[in-house]
């Protein structure tokens, strides 16, 4: 049976994860609205489409009429807070659980005997960010068991390459597109 003690501090690293990417995805780009008087309905917009479609959120800033700093810093800070929360949940879920703790550690030894994956394979979240998204790269990186602040530097490089193209390129393509903006 699980003690009370081993759930309480479950709780608490929980809590903390969660804290932290709260912090990140709403009150940050949320204080930093309110400064620079931006729409706050639609960075709340930005923010949740951000959740749901990631680097894809970019044309809908652009669409919303924020600015494209604005929009870049926005979507970073919940790429950012979303990360450091899954890391963090993760690693309160292996410190917790002698069975994840194992599977980690035979994890770890399969890639570090890979030598392609131990030399590159960190380099390879870039690729990952780019492609698919910032929600993989936490859960392969923890797998592997790669160093956390090269992993989050490695995807947040992809994750902006391809942000800053799509902010780039939203304005070109939305004239393209007038089914898309309501003339």
């Amino acid at each position: 049976m699980i003690s009370a003690s081993v759930i309480t501090s479950f709780l608490v690293r929980l809590t903390s994860a969660l804290s932290k990417g709260i912090l990140l995805v709403l009150v940050i780009p949320l204080a930093v609205a309110i400064l620079f008087t931006y729409d706050v309905m639609s960075t709340l917009t930005l923010i949740g489409t951000t959740l749901l479609i990631e680097y894809g959120a970019a044309p809908v800033g652009v669409l919303l009429g924020l600015p494209p700093v604005f929009i870049f810093f926005v979507l970073s800070c919940v790429a950012l807070g979303v990360m450091i929360a899954l890391y963090d949940i993760f690693d309160s879920i292996s410190e917790h659980s002698e069975r994840v703790q194992n599977f980690l550690d035979r994890s770890k030894r399969r890639a570090e005997k890979s030598k392609i994956l131990s030399r590159y394979g960190i380099y390879g979240l870039v690729i990952v960010a780019l492609t698919i998204g910032f929600y993989l790269c936490p859960p392969i990186s923890w797998v592997c068991g790669w160093d956390r602040k090269t992993s989050i530097i490695c995807t947040m490089a992809g994750y902006c390459i391809v942000t800053i193209a799509l902010i780039i390129a939203a304005p070109f393509v939305l004239v393209y597109m007038p089914w898309v903006v309501p003339v």
